[in-house]
């Protein structure tokens, strides 16, 4: 008679790794007919634009039937007006949008109406690829229009702080900063609108996580008048209140030295202490 032998039971199949959905939904195109012609797309983003292509086709699924010539058109049009490989493939991983609708008439507002010359224009789309993706009669055009005759910023071409601004919407970004700094400087129109010439990134910041506390801190913390300082110094509101505005002022107060603004923000951390022992120096003499 055989013995009876037990066997030991089988192992568990192994659970398999769940498939991110972008993957998912990127091997589902492939499987249903992408073919050859979707191979060489994947390769075209992946090999020439170091881009994963997976959730570039999540984001934008329509790059699945979009004609791999085209995708080739949309990089040359950005490489044309001297951007690089590198550049346009974080233009792309930004807006995968921009792929299958190259920004020609973007570029051509940017260029043409800005104006930005090449360098200009790579730094701008660099800084801020919306710009390709942007409107140009819902953003573009009006906040051009906005910074030439509500700000009169007459330069050509813009300076690059102002040429970011074209990203954002007139109604809801630029004219709130511009009438909050008014009524919270007391400033009228012309006066703020020249702070803003002499410093146009102060419109890309934001209302209650930088203005409001920075302009507290200038009239409470300091002691300042914000319409005086900020006359003299628009450039303060792009300085860190943590990491330079109140830490410096504290130690100025601390040791006794007198500073302006601009000078207290703009030296560097060995001059700011060769100021201090300057200033030690000074009154032990006297």
């Amino acid at each position: 008679m055989l013995a009876h032998t037990s066997l030991p039971p089988l192992p568990p199949p192994p659970t398999p790794t769940p498939t991110p959905p972008a993957r998912r939904a990127a091997a589902a195109a492939v499987g249903g007919g992408g073919g050859v012609e979707f191979r060489r797309k994947l390769h075209f983003l992946s090999a020439e634009l170091h881009l994963d292509p997976f959730p570039l086709l999540a984001l934008h699924p329509e790059l699945r039937s979009a004609p791999l010539p085209l995708l080739h058109d949309s990089l040359r049009l950005l490489l044309s007006h001297g951007l690089s490989a590198g550049d346009a493939s974080r233009v792309f991983a930004a807006f995968p949008a921009l792929l299958t609708s190259p920004p020609e008439e973007s570029l051509r507002f940017l260029s043409a109406a800005a104006p930005l010359p090449p360098p200009l224009l790579r730094a701008a789309v660099v800084r801020s690829p919306r710009l390709l993706a942007a409107s140009i009669p819902d953003t573009l055009s009006p906040a051009l229009h906005f910074l030439r005759r509500r700000i009169s910023l007459r330069r050509r071409p813009l300076p690059l702080a102002a040429a970011l601004l074209l990203a954002f919407s007139v109604d809801r970004t630029l004219l709130p900063k511009l009438l909050f700094l008014g009524e919270a400087t007391g400033l009228p129109d012309p006066a703020v609108c020249t702070i803003i010439r002499r410093a146009p990134a102060i419109l890309s910041y934001g209302i209650e996580t930088n203005l409001t506390p920075k302009l507290k801190f200038l009239a409470d913390g300091m002691g300042k008048d914000p319409a005086t300082e900020l006359t003299q110094f628009p450039h303060y509101f792009a300085f860190s209140l943590e990491g330079r505005i109140r830490p410096r002022h504290q130690t100025l107060r601390v040791r006794g030295v007198q500073m302006s603004i601009k000078d207290m923000l703009t030296i560097s951390d060995d001059e700011f202490k060769e100021r201090l022992v300057d200033a030690a120096l000074s009154r032990q003499r006297t």
